[in-house]
């Protein structure tokens, strides 16, 4: 049988494409590949931190359900929020265009915007980038890099240790409500705006990342493909397994009455949500949700990091819950 990507899936091609690289250029002492949510380097002068990310139509977005400018604030978002979960300042990003040629003018000047002004709100310089021809669908493309100082290592998913609380920022859910409903708009659902808005608009996490490591935090990553999918990847890297108390994730109110029978597959499975997923030591915990209070962000304890292998969900009562550990993989379609 011929091997096909789909047949593969997304991490597991990830992982062969990986390994047949020579093995002097997947990383070095100073140079960090594939693994965390960015590539890093380090000199004498600090670390350097690269990250890039693409939208594709039909796949991430549709045109119909959003507008350009919230296009462009969504491709810097994504990527500013890997910069994030690292814990490091964005500086730069580079975007490629990839269009059929028939596009707006217009509509291409208010995706400019929309980038620009989250852009120019944690001080990202768009410094250029290429324009290609597709036939389509159209897609964007941005790689971003970020800093920080002499002495400091990123923030990674392998330094989990078990004992550590799990913390995740905001809430969960919100996007994958928001797209439920531009896929199945709901009459009079007054709190639509809001869920739509989580989904087309994210708020990548720049202040919080940066707070989080000058607190001591030393295990982080965003949450981009569901904390079903994402927390595996930190016990992956680390070695470790973790119990998640489902009465402890943070979901909005309007999440939960308006899916009332799904909202915890939102939270867990949904994706999107461009939250910050950390572990910390016990004592730890106290002040480091005080460090994000003072950049208003929340962080809320939802499990611990165990010594035993695996992803457990548990009720209030430590019961065991259903919930299957996966992530939205581009191939095999979950």
């Amino acid at each position: 049988m011929t091997l096909r990507v789909r047949d593969l899936g997304e991490f597991a091609l990830i992982d062969r494409l990986l390994a047949v690289l020579p093995y002097a250029v997947r990383g070095s002492d100073s140079v960090f590949g594939a693994g965390d949510d960015c590539a890093w380097w380090q000199s004498a002068a600090g670390t350097t931190v690269v990250t890039s990310d693409a939208l594709v139509e039909g796949v991430h977005f549709r045109l119909e359900w959003t507008d350009w400018r919230s296009l462009g604030h969504k491709m810097i978002a994504v990527n500013l929020s890997d910069l994030a979960s690292m814990g490091c300042a964005p500086r730069v990003a580079i975007v490629t265009l990839a269009l059929t040629g028939d596009e707006l003018v217009a509509d291409l000047e208010d995706l400019y915007r929309g980038a620009g002004a989250l852009a120019e709100i944690y001080g990202v310089v768009i410094a250029g980038g290429d324009i290609v021809r597709t036939s389509g669908p159209i897609m964007f493309s941005v790689t971003a890099i970020g800093e920080q100082p002499a002495g400091q290592s990123p923030m990674q998913r392998s330094l989990a240790v078990p004992g550590d609380i799990v913390l995740v920022s905001g809430t969960l859910g919100a996007s994958a409500a928001g797209l439920h409903l531009l896929q199945h708009p709901l009459p009079n659902a007054t709190t639509a705006g809001l869920l739509i808005a989580a989904h087309t608009r994210p708020a990548p996490r720049v202040s919080l990342g940066q707070a989080l490591i000058a607190a001591g935090v030393r295990c982080c990553m965003d949450l981009s493909d569901g904390l079903a999918g994402d927390l595996p990847k930190i016990l992956k890297a680390s070695a470790v397994g973790a119990t998640i108390r489902t009465d402890s994730i943070p979901v909005l109110p309007a999440v939960r009455a308006m899916f009332r029978d799904t909202w915890l597959d939102l939270a867990v499975h949904g994706g999107e949500d461009y939250e910050l997923l950390c572990t910390v030591a016990n004592g730890m915990a106290e002040d480091v949700i005080m460090a994000a209070a003072a950049v208003g962000a929340t962080l809320t304890p939802i499990g611990e990091i165990t010594a035993a292998s695996g992803l457990r969900f548990v009720d209030s009562n430590d019961q065991p819950v259903d919930v299957t550990p996966s992530a939205w993989d581009h191939f095999a379609g979950t």
